[in-house]
């Protein structure tokens, strides 16, 4: 409710202005039905006050214990003329008004519309000084809170600066857990709320600025020793970023003493958040299966804990995390080799996280995988009928037509996918310029730029959008490549290999994937320019030590150089320059080329018409089939 104190712009009388803080009292003491009475007295004689309005919703609100948040929520829309979804800055014209602002802030945050709330707050927060101590409270840790959820841990820091200031509180005091007689707040700044509530404060204070202070890469300084899910969880957090992988899980493990958190009577669920916190430091480990393990309890934890909403106080209706446990686990499915699996699980993130570059990738990736995977089972079907001598008819691999617009793990669909994440990728880096050059200049602190939001994972800084749109191009011309779009590929190819600072591998893979575009294209001599070695004479190597996996063949450059060197050799016999070709053979020196090589060398002898050559070096390679 908003406070009495606060000055109204319509003139009451001195009776009036006793029954507003009458009901506050009422209020203050859990008592909604005296206090509705005592409202609806009010609203009598001032029916046209949006302020009595809004104090009557609050009342009627929790007089139904949270739950008719409709009605509530349209009440709210009425008084701020907040209406639909809110894509642009909001004005708050009547500072008094700011508690209805905060309440519809609060009902779209519960409806999974943080960065709404998030606008809304931040024009609360334009009043700051305007606010009264009780409002400032709430509305303040609810802004941080926001900000926290979003990724924009500077300007959270910030707030929490000025809330300190503005609300006489000592940091070094509300961290110390031997303070229970020492004042945190003076007395004339919190004569409005009684002990308990000003130790509620005092608690949620102090949590939330141990996780801004987490977020903000502040790893050293002490979390208070108390032995409840909620410290424990976040000294977890601190031993998670400090890397001290083994002292996080044994943190999550113990015992404690508080009653576990549950999602009717705290909003969210324990349980469901110790096994995401479990499956992340097992994914840090590269304990991928066991992290899938974690993240599958999550999600049952979750789906037991949610599956009852209808009907339930408004703070329980957002209260799943299955979409962010969800991209947690698919993206474990997808180190663990399992790409339709993974595919499955980020579809379903795709509904809430659409403007997410990076999912867009990652589900182009389940898609490549898959096709690889048919690629490899369709090559062990070849061989098994080989090995029977049964005629086999030629199909290509990629021979399923299918439509872009179904999501299924195809190439159409990745290439789909890859096309809306260079177009989001495009418009962040646009937007990124602008931000940039904006903040050279001094700003105010709602002003700071953190980066391209890209919930639920971490927000794109200039680096980490460049390695995206690297890694965007190069995926989007191999699909292109496999689909037979030569000059999408070709296209797509040169733009990656135009980037300052391209990876040793990506030159390389753009470099090839140039060459097999233009062959394809009949443009050969043009594909020998980017086939030359010399083009990696100034490569050192590590970049291709440090990216090896067991799915990546070119682990050191040698293995490289020699499939660049086969590839030339290719491109000179389809030229018809034997030769060079030959020479070009015997720099191929990798194990990672043999298979391929011995074709080649048998290409080369049928050339020049040696069949018994031919003969026998398959014979001496592959007896059981001649």
């Amino acid at each position: 409710m908003s406070d009495p104190a606060v000055e109204n712009k319509p003139k009451i009388s001195d009776q009036e202005h006793e029954l507003e803080i009458v009901a506050f009292n009422e209020f203050q003491k859990a008592d909604y039905a005296s206090c509705l009475q005592t409202l609806l007295k009010l609203q009598k004689t001032q029916d046209a006050n949006p302020k009595v309005v809004h104090n009557r919703a609050v009342a009627e609100f929790y007089l139904s214990d949270l739950r008719k948040y409709e009605q509530f929520r349209k009440t709210m829309v009425q008084i701020t003329e907040l209406v639909g979804e809110i894509q642009h800055s909001v004005e708050v014209k009547q500072p008094e008004l700011a508690a209805a602002y905060v309440n519809q802030a609060m009902i779209l945050y519960h409806f999974r519309q943080p960065l709404a709330a998030l606008k809304i707050m931040m024009a609360v927060m334009g009043h700051f000084e305007q606010l009264d101590d009780y409002l400032l409270r709430k509305a303040g840790i609810f802004t941080v809170h926001l900000l926290l959820d979003t990724n924009q841990p500077r300007k959270a820091n910030v707030l929490l600066g000025m809330l300190q200031t503005r609300l006489s509180i000592r940091v070094q005091e509300i961290l110390n857990p031997d303070d229970e007689e020492e004042k945190v707040v003076d007395n004339e700044s919190r004569k409005d709320i009684s002990e308990i509530q000003f130790e509620e404060f005092r608690k949620e204070f102090r949590l939330i600025l141990i996780r801004s202070n987490l977020l903000n890469g502040k790893k050293h300084f002490t979390i208070p020793c108390e032995e409840t899910s909620e410290y424990s969880i976040l000294k977890g957090h601190q031993y998670y970023l400090g890397n001290d992988y083994q002292m996080a899980a044994k943190e999550l493990s113990k015992r404690f003493v508080n009653e576990p958190n549950k999602v009717p009577s705290h909003g969210e669920d324990q349980n469901t958040c110790l096994a995401n916190n479990m499956g992340l430091i097992h994914f840090a480990v590269k304990h991928y299966a066991l992290a899938a393990r974690f993240f599958q309890q999550a999600l049952l934890f979750d789906q037991s804990a949610t599956e009852k909403v209808e009907g339930s106080p408004l703070y329980c209706v957002g209260a799943t995390k299955r979409p962010e446990i969800l991209y947690n686990h698919g993206i474990t499915l997808l180190h663990l080799q399992k790409p339709k699996e993974a595919f499955e699980c980020l579809l379903v993130v795709l509904n809430s996280y659409h403007n997410n570059p990076r999912l867009w990738l990652r589900l182009a990736e389940c898609c490549i995988m898959a096709h690889q995977q048919m690629q490899k089972e369709q090559m062990k079907n070849v061989t098994t009928v080989l090995q029977h001598r049964k005629h086999l008819q030629k199909r290509p691999f990629n021979c399923e037509e299918e439509s872009a617009a179904i999501p299924s793990t195809s190439l159409e669909f990745a290439s789909l996918c890859l096309r809306n994440a260079v177009t989001l990728i495009d418009y962040h880096t646009k937007e990124m310029t602008r931000q940039l050059e904006a903040t050279s200049k001094p700003a105010s602190w709602d002003k700071v730029y953190e980066g391209v939001p890209c919930s639920p994972s971490q927000p794109l800084k200039p680096a980490s959008l460049e390695k995206l749109r690297i890694a965007t191009l190069s995926a989007y011309s191999y699909v292109q490549l496999c689909l037979g779009e030569y000059t999408m590929a070709l296209k797509y190819a040169q733009e990656t290999l135009t980037i300052e600072d391209l990876p040793e591998t990506h030159q390389t893979l753009a470099s090839m994937y140039c060459a097999e575009a233009l062959i394809m294209m009949d443009r050969i001599p043009e594909a020998l320019v980017y086939l030359d070695p010399k083009r990696m004479q100034d490569f050192k190597g590590e970049d291709f030590t440090t990216r090896g996996s067991p799915n990546w063949s070119m682990n050191t450059l040698e293995a490289a150089q020699s499939v660049m060197h086969y590839n030339l050799a290719v491109t000179l016999f389809t030229m018809g320059d034997y030769e060079k070709g030959k020479i070009c053979m015997s720099a191929c020196t990798h194990p990672v080329v043999v298979p391929h090589l011995k074709m080649l060398k048998m290409y080369y002898e049928l050339v020049f018409g040696n069949v018994e050559k031919v003969k026998m070096m398959a014979r001496y390679d592959a007896g059981n089939l001649v």
